[in-house]
């Protein structure tokens, strides 16, 4: 049985544009039914740690696997590209990979409430009506 998920996508690294448009490409191999917004500039929540913009996406598919995997296999592929303790302490996001909504309910409302998030939701509820 194949679950729904909604992903949010989110860097605000030096190579932001190249981060997140190879996460697009990974998450298009690793989903199936893979519908993804356009990667777009949005501005830090908290500017005072790093005040770099944030380039975002918000993808949707379908997956095989369980929400607790799938999360293993974000977080193991945030560390592939260098996600890091001390990338944190400096607030900098390599790539941030998060699932927002799973089967249609949302599971991070705190992500679902944003404007990052909500900005390519929207895309993707208007290119489906």
């Amino acid at each position: 049985m194949s679950n729904s998920i909604t992903v949010s996508i989110g860097s605000n690294s030096h190579d932001r544009a190249s981060q997140v448009e190879r996460c697009l490409s990974w998450l298009c191999s690793t989903l199936k039914a893979v519908r993804h917004s356009t990667a777009y500039d949005t501005l830090p929540l908290n500017a005072a740690k790093n005040p770099s913009h944030y380039l975002n996406a918000v993808v949707t598919g379908l997956c095989d696997a369980d929400a607790d995997t799938l999360n293993r296999q974000f977080k193991a592929y945030e560390l592939q590209c260098g996600r890091n303790e001390q990338c944190r302490q400096r607030g900098i996001v390599p790539i941030d990979l998060d699932i927002v909504m799973w089967n249609g309910t949302v599971v991070r409302a705190k992500d679902y409430q944003q404007h990052y998030f909500q900005i390519g939701w929207q895309q993707l509820l208007n290119s489906h009506a």
